[in-house]
């Protein structure tokens, strides 16, 4: 039985997802709505529905539902709605999770907003290895979600989660990595951290 793999995704008016889905694709797309938009995007996919809140905490709300999940995919790619991206390169993200047996991975950023410069991506390289990948579109083994999940709802925004996944999983350094021979666009200016978004929680 082929493996499958599963894109998850909180998504709004503006979702650019339906580019993720265009021409031959190796995964489910999983949508969750946060605005008033189902009916505009109810036929992309059999794997819908409608919350309100922030991304982290949707996902964690949606996987909850759905353990089965968990169970059924292999790999869990999370991006943001404002993440440009083609169904190949995701694709290709899945075949180098399996290949370089990493437990996080994100794409490369090209063109892009961004926050951290060792998220973007390095034209010579098939990938560089990093001890931090990025909220905005973390791509997890089935092992490394089961260990972070609890994490998507330590807070209201999700700030500072992404801090705690190399811990939880306890990397040995190869097994997390910014993947560079992908291409990924984010196409928004990043939202800035604002306090009242953080609850005073611990993550452990």
């Amino acid at each position: 039985m082929k493996e499958r793999d599963c894109v998850i995704a909180a998504i709004g008016k503006d979702s650019l997802h339906q580019n993720w889905i265009k021409g031959y694709k190796n995964f489910d797309l999983h949508l969750i709505i946060y605005d008033d938009s189902y009916d505009k995007y109810k036929n992309d996919t059999e794997y819908i529905c409608s919350m309100k809140g922030y991304k982290l905490k949707l996902v964690y709300k949606y996987m909850n539902r759905h353990p089965e999940y968990l169970e059924k995919y292999e790999y869990f790619f999370i991006p943001d709605d404002d993440i440009l991206m083609d169904s190949q390169n995701i694709n290709n993200l899945f075949m180098l999770m399996r290949g370089y047996n990493l437990q996080i991975a994100q794409p490369g950023l090209s063109d892009s907003y961004y926050t951290y410069p060792h998220t973007l991506r390095n034209k010579l390289s098939v990938l560089h290895y990093t001890s931090f990948v990025e909220m905005m579109f973390p791509c997890f083994s089935k092992n490394a979600l089961r260990k972070v999940l609890h994490t998507f709802n330590a807070n209201e925004s999700g700030w500072g989660t992404e801090w705690h996944w190399p811990i939880l999983i306890d990397s040995n350094q190869k097994d997390m990595a910014v993947i560079d021979c992908l291409k990924a666009i984010h196409t928004r200016p990043v939202q800035s951290y604002r306090p009242q978004n953080v609850k005073k929680e611990m993550i452990t």
